[in-house]
């Protein structure tokens, strides 16, 4: 203000302060910066050439600090920063989309980073940090976390068109318990087998699984040339493949949750969770059922 006005008495009356007042403060600062930053006059004072720079390079800062809390006060309302995503590998459409969809036309100053995977590399990465939260099958036993159911899908059979079973439009576990399944190593190979096991030891059958380094891509293609069957869940019959047919297993649903670490402070973490939880009220009480024809 004193170099604008080129006055300390001009200064003092328009920053309502003693002339005096403003005289000491930058006497004390010119003793500790050891440079004297104006050259005093009887017309006024002016800033010397170390002045001008203190000024230039103090006005850049001051910049900065109003940045630095304009962005401190929007990342802790929500309304900006960084959520770490965990998806298993099946979650790409169905209801994890829609929430990312939404939560994004409401919040494009948030970015959104995600990671793939399954049970075994998500939930270390939770609890390490790295995650912020992360959406996978839900797990039989979860501990130090806090998680929500947040919603179910249909369980499909996968196998050829050429199949005898894919003139039906559904099937039941009796169907198929003596027919080799195929799963991949990666997710959600795992999770196929559980289920496999589950269903099928209580109708007095070990399930024939063989298993397979390869993509799902690679998996469907198997399918279509009749090497086995499969299963999936019914974010993955979103996406067509050639050759390949779904079918409704009978009685047979997947619960899907979210599940983060209860010392998770993130602000704009804790609104995607109230997103998430809103939009799973939502198609819970709308229970849509699409016979699929592929």
């Amino acid at each position: 203000m004193a170099a604008e006005q080129g006055s300390f008495r001009k200064a003092s009356a328009r920053l309502g302060v003693r002339e005096s007042t403003i005289s000491r403060q930058i006497r004390d600062l010119e003793d500790a910066l050891g440079s004297s930053l104006f050259l005093r006059t009887r017309a006024g004072v002016a800033l010397t050439q170390a002045g001008e720079s203190f000024v230039q390079r103090a006005r850049c800062a001051l910049t900065q600090i109003d940045f630095a809390i304009r962005d401190v006060g929007a990342i802790g309302r929500g309304s900006r920063g960084v959520i770490r995503i965990g998806l298993f590998s099946s979650l790409a459409t169905g209801f994890v989309a829609s929430l990312i969809g939404q939560f994004m036309a409401d919040h494009k100053e948030v970015q959104l980073e995600f990671l793939e995977g399954d049970h075994l590399e998500l939930i270390p990465a939770v609890r390490r940090h790295q995650l912020d939260i992360a959406f996978m099958t839900e797990p039989h036993e979860i501990e130090d976390f806090s998680s929500i159911r947040l919603w179910t899908e249909q369980v499909y059979v996968v196998l050829s068109k050429a199949d005898a079973l894919a003139s039906r439009s559904e099937i039941a576990w009796s169907d198929i318990r003596r027919r080799r399944f195929i799963v991949t190593e990666i997710a959600p190979g795992r999770d196929i087998e559980a289920l496999l096991f589950r269903h099928l030891s209580s109708l007095g059958h070990r399930p024939d699984i063989q298993r397979n380094r390869v993509s799902r891509q690679t998996l469907m293609q198997l399918v279509a040339c009749g090497q086995g069957i499969t299963l999936a869940s019914e974010s993955i019959t979103e996406t067509p493949f050639a050759g390949v047919a779904y079918r409704r297993l009978v009685g047979c649903r997947l619960p899907f949750c979210g599940i983060w670490s209860d010392e998770n402070d993130n602000p704009a973490f804790r609104r995607l969770l109230s997103m998430a939880n809103l939009l799973s009220r939502v198609e819970s009480n709308a229970v849509v059922r699409r016979p699929h024809t592929h």
